[in-house]
């Protein structure tokens, strides 16, 4: 059995994306791993270039006529460069824990399923802290991301987390999903983190991004890590690492533990504290 990763990044450096620990780390799971890069700016399709030879690059020019979710062409672009039995679609934040990768693999090798449905383990600010409700935040909590290699039955969907077979209505079925995947898209630099999330339309009333301020603006205004919007469904995370952060914790800590220190505070004012714990 052959997998396939595949993957879209554009300035993944400058958008502190974790792009590179993400590739290296799951170069053990893949057979091959397929990036659509879109003509970075900042270095990043260099940095990418000379990886391991299982990650195999093809650049596109990102333009927007797609219409509204235009990014859904670069994905499905990436999709259809695929040689595998099985395809996994990954963003450049997604980490599958390294201790599920043989299991994986294995039900992979065994399912009739064609799509099998993944639950996300969504940190913020630092890898000790993370979302405990999600939904409430408007964060990703199930996806549909891992599916057989159907070139002409597959289509990318609605805003491009998920997949789903063309003609059906989608659903994630009535098991719930076996595998978790560990998310950093919120532990970024926090001027980034703004950035991003204004471009998506996060936290406006107005959703158009024909106005963008510049850079600077999200830099001397960055976000603030301990924003009410977050605070009161955050809570420390026990559970194991997966070996890229293990490997350089610094780098999935931007807000420098600070949350970490305020949820500890109040866990100790209130009745107890409230972990996350997994094997």
């Amino acid at each position: 059995m052959f997998v396939s990763v595949y993957t879209c990044v554009k300035n993944g450096l400058h958008l502190d994306f974790h792009i590179v620990e993400m590739l290296k780390h799951h170069l053990p799971l893949a057979d091959e791993i397929v990036v659509n890069e879109g003509y970075s700016t900042d270095g990043t399709y260099e940095t990418l270039l000379n990886i391991d030879p299982k990650i195999k690059i093809f650049r596109m020019h990102w333009n927007r006529e797609e219409g509204e979710h235009w990014w859904l062409h670069f994905k499905d672009a990436s999709r259809r460069r695929c040689t595998g039995d099985w395809c996994i679609l990954l963003d450049a934040d997604e980490f599958i824990p390294e201790w599920q990768f043989d299991d994986l693999r294995d039900f992979l090798e065994r399912t009739s399923d064609d799509l099998v449905p993944v639950r996300f383990l969504n940190f913020y600010g630092n890898y000790r802290v993370y979302h405990r409700d999600p939904a409430k935040s408007h964060w990703v909590t199930n996806k549909m991301m891992i599916h057989m290699n159907l070139p002409d039955d597959i289509e990318i969907w609605g805003d491009g987390a998920n997949v789903r077979l063309k003609g059906k209505e989608f659903s994630f079925g009535d098991t719930p999903p076996r595998w978790v995947v560990h998310h950093f898209g919120a532990v970024r630099r926090p001027g980034r983190l703004r950035q991003s999330w204004w471009l998506q339309g996060r936290f406006r009333t107005d959703r158009s991004v024909r106005f963008r301020p510049p850079q600077w603006v999200f830099d001397l205004f960055p976000l603030n890590w301990a924003d009410t919007t977050f605070m009161e469904h955050l809570a420390i995370y026990d559970g194991p690492l997966v070996k890229a952060v293990r490997d350089n914790p610094k780098r999935f800590a931007p807000d420098h533990y600070k949350l970490l220190g305020l949820l500890a505070e109040r866990d100790a004012a209130t009745s107890g504290p409230l972990r996350y714990r997994t094997t």
